[in-house]
């Protein structure tokens, strides 16, 4: 039993419609990512600041993060990729909750995003798609939430 959010983890996904994921939401889940690619990397808000003659600071005011879901994903014989593409443009709006290794530990949810593909070819790692999620403001709640898959 581990008491950190690391190792091999779950990828589910489904549609996200009216900035959440249905009701009756049927997640499915992706295929296993390479090896250390599955990240969300947040960027800080937009900073302003009011400054007085002399260059002194008298206040800040901090905007919201914005995040970014990425993964890598071999492409191997006889699986299905997980999102049609267009050149890597992928239609619609979709969710994301990822499940840590031990499934106690806390992961998270995306309830809304948009997604794109870069596909990729090595001799190292073979034919690779990688996949971007932006995630965008949800109907509720924070962008980026907290999952349990036991619910606590």
């Amino acid at each position: 039993m581990a008491i950190l959010s690391w190792g091999k983890c779950k990828i589910e996904t489904t549609p996200s419609t009216d900035g959440a994921p249905g009701p009756s939401a049927s997640w499915t889940e992706l295929d296993t990512p390479k090896e250390d690619t599955t990240k969300v990397t947040p960027t800080a808000g937009t900073e302003k600041t009011a400054t007085e003659e002399g260059g002194e600071l008298v206040d800040v005011r901090y905007g919201k993060n914005t995040y970014t879901l990425e993964f890598e994903i071999f492409v191997k014989k006889g699986k299905t990729r997980p999102f049609e593409d267009n050149d890597g443009l992928i239609s619609g709006e979709h969710a994301f909750r990822i499940t840590p290794e031990d499934e106690d530990c806390e992961g998270c949810q995306i309830d809304r995003s948009v997604v794109r593909c870069d596909e990729s070819f090595s001799t190292a790692d073979g034919k690779m798609l990688k996949y971007t999620a932006r995630c965008l403001k949800p109907k509720t709640g924070k962008t980026l939430k907290p999952y349990t898959k036991s619910g606590s």
